[in-house]
């Protein structure tokens, strides 16, 4: 067996890490739902919540959004571009809610709210994927609002129709993506859709 020294190694795996691209996303989000935390994250047993250490991407969602499109290749798209082209084509949208559902995983379980697919999320979402290199791993769009980050196997007991479904109007679009393609350094450029007449 060949001894290969701690710096070789750290090099590795720098490289290897280098090589997983990462994608940007464009996403609607409400500017706020009121009553987020004690009528929608409180529901969630504290007992459940998936907790990654030194990743705070998890747990309880704090801000809840749409993704429009995920998967954007950032190396070769210009943020700012992204940006005027949310300006020019996306409007504020209200939606109902009246179900949560789950994606059920092997790390984790996501609890969520479904979104209807609508046509105009529809023609938003095709409009970013014509107009920018990207890459999707899941051929069909759900469109969900995140609440929870759960242990697997725990979410199943979240899953019902609301005996009050409520509407959320997602007045916010914001392209998410990663500064020279260091998955550890996010930036959101937000963009406000409600225009001033």
């Amino acid at each position: 067996m060949k001894f290969q020294s701690i710096k070789s190694w750290l090099n590795e795996q720098k490289e290897s890490k280098e090589a997983e691209p990462v994608y940007g996303c464009v996403m609607l989000e409400p500017k706020k739902i009121e009553g987020w935390e004690e009528n929608h994250l409180d529901g969630i047993d504290e007992e459940d919540i998936f907790i990654k250490p030194n990743d705070d991407s998890y747990g309880l969602e704090e801000q809840p959004h749409i993704t429009i499109v995920y998967g954007i290749h950032e190396d070769i798209t210009d943020p700012k571009d992204i940006v005027r082209k949310m300006e020019k084509v996306l409007k504020p949208i209200e939606v109902e809610i009246s179900e949560i559902d789950i994606f059920e995983g092997d790390e984790y379980d996501v609890v969520k709210y479904n979104v209807p697919v609508s046509k105009t999320l529809e023609k938003y979402r095709n409009i970013f994927l014509d107009s920018y290199e990207n890459t999707q791993k899941f051929p069909k769009y759900n469109p969900h609002m995140t609440i929870a980050y759960v242990k697997p196997g725990t979410g199943k007991k979240y899953k019902k129709k609301l005996d009050e479904p409520f509407n959320v109007v997602f007045n916010r679009a914001v392209y998410s993506y990663h500064k020279d393609g260091d998955e550890d350094h996010l930036i959101r450029k937000p963009v406000n859709l409600e225009k001033d007449d």
